[in-house]
């Protein structure tokens, strides 16, 4: 029987947020260790896909648990808590001989003192296991692949759903690259290019837009033998680190690598410029959502999605929902606001409140916005988050309350959580279909949720920790020359960039 070590740490960095992630946040979603993380979460996401291994391998397996820690996207991690994440991860692997290690982690995570916490995390893994134990590591579509990743990992297996719907089939594709290896014993050869570039999401899904059929190739071409893992990793654009931009990844038992990596680059290259999103000011919004006949209307806020880990409470497009007369139910929003939540909370249902919301996490942007309402609903918001950005994944965004201003009711919440399910609405009561404008938190995802159901889409751009106009951003540390942030014609100019692996 083999027995097969997994861990996982998984939280997307917005590095332009300010508010540091805590180990509360990650109390928020549940720490566990030892035989709790696949006895207690072992039907959750990718977790749930490793637990196909005794399937791949044809052998009941013996589970070594390291530790599971989720969070919600947000600031970098404090400097301890990535450093007491990695104890408790490779504690056990100093101890215990292991056949085989999976690793659950998002890909783009920094923290305060380190730019490449994934990798950091994956190099522990492999000075604690030694050479010889396969390593194999899930991560998102929006990882920033680097050199540390590709030199320590035999195997890097990414997500091939945006929206991101394929959390488990994610973990069954890691479980069976590592069954491969056990199996021979053979290790891939790995191949990585790095491409010069980020984008927002703006037609940049895989199930349409300018990408769709280069996605189709690869996902077939990773059902081909010998062929372990194909990815394109488009990297989440709010990480200010160096090295950071788009990688296509091949890993493979075969001598050359099946798919030419210069040729996917350049066609990834040629599509920099798309854009096909027509992007509202706040001040937009309300009238461009009145002429859409029907309701709801989805409406992006972008620029403080939770879903690219802002701090989620920007009053810039909050204000003008105030204000604004809109009929037909209003506008339902959200805020994370700890303090104005408890204010509600302690003034109790129906009561008139002022009080200040929204602008606290982060003033660079935007001001506490004052405001009178009344307290419609109290509760806490939890939920069970299935599809985009979560597979049975347990949501808690603490207590809440829902307040009634102008025309708008704005849910103020105690955590950060997904700006993207409407089921965050449902939780305590709203339905998001009795408004004429529905905000959510994400520059994409939500759609999977919202789009079935919803009479329009539209996109608002303001800034942000998560503004769409990358060019506004100010970005510090990444390498340049980096197309947006420079006037670039060819990828040859990042002397950077370009092919590595091992």
């Amino acid at each position: 029987m083999k027995r097969i070590a997994v861990g996982q740490i998984l939280q997307e960095t917005n590095s332009i947020n300010p508010v540091p992630t805590s180990l509360a946040d990650f109390d928020v979603f549940g720490l566990a260790i030892g035989d709790d993380v696949m006895g207690e979460y072992g039907d959750v996401g990718e977790l749930a896909g490793f637990g196909s291994l005794p399937d791949a391998l044809g052998e009941d397996v013996e589970w070594l648990g390291l530790v599971r820690a989720v969070a919600w996207s947000g600031g970098p991690m404090r400097d301890e808590v990535l450093a007491g994440l990695i104890e408790q991860l490779v504690g056990p692997l100093r101890q215990q001989r292991t056949d085989g290690v999976l690793l659950s982690l998002h890909g783009a995570q920094c923290a305060q003192s380190c730019f490449d916490a994934a990798g950091k995390i994956i190099q522990q893994v492999r000075d604690s296991v030694g050479p010889d134990t396969p390593i194999v590591a899930t991560l998102d579509l929006h990882a920033n692949i680097t050199r540390r990743m590709v030199r320590n990992a035999d195997v890097l297996v990414g997500y091939q759903t945006h929206p991101h719907t394929d959390h488990v089939k994610t973990g069954q594709r890691a479980a069976r690259a590592l069954a491969q290896m056990i199996a021979n014993g053979k290790r891939p050869r790995v191949s990585a290019y790095k491409i010069p570039m980020i984008a927002n999401d703006d037609g940049r899904s895989t199930d349409r837009g300018v990408l769709a059929e280069l996605w189709q190739e690869l996902v077939a071409t990773e059902c081909c033998p010998d062929v372990l893992s194909v990815g394109l990793y488009q990297v989440q654009p709010w990480f200010d680190v160096p090295a950071t931009g788009w990688t296509f990844y091949q890993a493979c038992f075969g001598e050359a690598p099946p798919l030419d990596s210069e040729r996917v680059a350049q066609a990834c290259w040629a599509t920099r410029t798309y854009a096909e999103r027509r992007f509202l000011e706040p001040g937009d919004v309300v009238a461009e959502a009145a002429a859409i006949t029907g309701r709801p209307i989805a409406v992006s806020e972008g620029h403080d999605a939770t879903n690219s880990g802002a701090p989620g409470d920007s009053t810039l497009l909050l204000a003008e929902l105030i204000r604004a007369e809109i009929p037909q139910g209003g506008a339902l929003t959200f805020c994370v606001d700890p303090e104005a939540a408890a204010a509600c909370c302690e003034a109790g249902e129906g009561a008139e409140i002022e009080l200040t919301v929204g602008g606290k996490r982060d003033s660079r942007y935007c001001q506490p916005l004052p405001l009178t309402g009344k307290v419609q609903r109290l509760g806490t918001v939890q939920y069970t988050l299935h599809g985009h950005a979560g597979n049975n994944l347990q949501v808690s965004m603490g207590r809440a309350a829902a307040l009634q201003a102008g025309s708008a009711t704005v849910l103020l919440t105690e955590y950060t959580g997904p700006g993207s399910s409407p089921l965050m609405y449902q939780a305590i009561g709203l339905d998001p279909r009795d408004f004429k404008i529905v905000v959510a938190k994400s520059p994409e995802g939500f759609r999977n949720d919202y789009e079935p159901f919803a009479a329009g889409i539209l996109y608002c751009a303001a800034p942000g920790c998560s503004n769409p106009n990358l060019k506004a951003i100010g970005y510090q540390h990444m390498s340049r020359p980096l197309y947006p942030l420079d006037d670039m014609t060819e990828i040859a100019e990042a002397k950077w960039a370009g092919r590595f692996g091992k």
